[in-house]
C-alpha cells in the first residue's frame, strides 16, 4: 500500500499538469469589440409648426409693433422684407410703417416663409408710402 499513495499523487499531478498545459484552466478571451448597428442622428433643430396659430404662441413678438420689437428682430424682419420679391422696404423708417401695417397671416407669411407673400394691402402701402394729407390737400366730400 505505500505505493498506492504516491501513485495517486504522481496521477493526480501529471493530470493537473495536462489540464494546465492544454489551456483549459485559462479563461476564454473575450471578443475585442461588439459592432451595433449605427443610429441614426436627431434633426439639429425642431422645424417651426406648420400652424400659424401655433408659431403665433411660440413667437409673440410678431403681434407686436414695430416700435416694441428688439433690434435683433428688427434686423430679422428688414432683412426679409428686402429679400421679398418685389422688396417691401429699404430702409429702417418704412420697414416699420409696412410692419404695423401688415396683419398677423402677413407677417407671418413674411417671417417663416410659406406662401408667395402678396404685397401688402391696398390701404397698408398707400399710408406708408404717402405722408398724410393735411387740410389743404384733403379733397372736398363729393355731393
Amino acid at each position: 500500500m505505500p505505493f498506492v499513495a504516491p501513485r495517486r499523487a504522481v496521477l493526480l499531478l501529471s493530470a493537473a499538469l495536462l489540464a494546465l498545459g492544454s489551456g483549459a484552466c485559462r479563461p476564454k478571451p473575450q471578443p475585442l469589440v461588439v459592432a451595433m448597428e449605427p443610429r441614426p442622428n436627431p434633426p439639429a433643430a425642431r422645424p417651426p409648426p406648420h400652424d400659424p396659430r401655433e408659431r403665433l404662441r411660440q413667437n409673440r413678438w410678431l403681434a407686436q409693433f414695430w416700435e416694441e420689437l428688439t433690434p435683433a428682430q428688427r434686423r430679422r424682419v428688414e432683412a426679409r422684407m428686402r429679400r421679398a420679391r418685389p422688396p417691401m422696404a429699404s430702409d429702417n423708417e418704412r420697414a416699420g410703417h409696412v410692419w404695423d401695417g401688415l396683419g398677423l397671416a402677413e407677417r407671418d407669411r413674411l417671417v417663416f416663409g410659406g406662401a408667395a407673400l402678396a404685397r401688402p394691402s391696398a390701404s397698408a402701402a398707400a399710408t406708408a408710402s404717402t405722408p398724410a394729407a393735411g387740410p389743404e390737400g384733403a379733397d372736398a366730400p363729393a355731393p
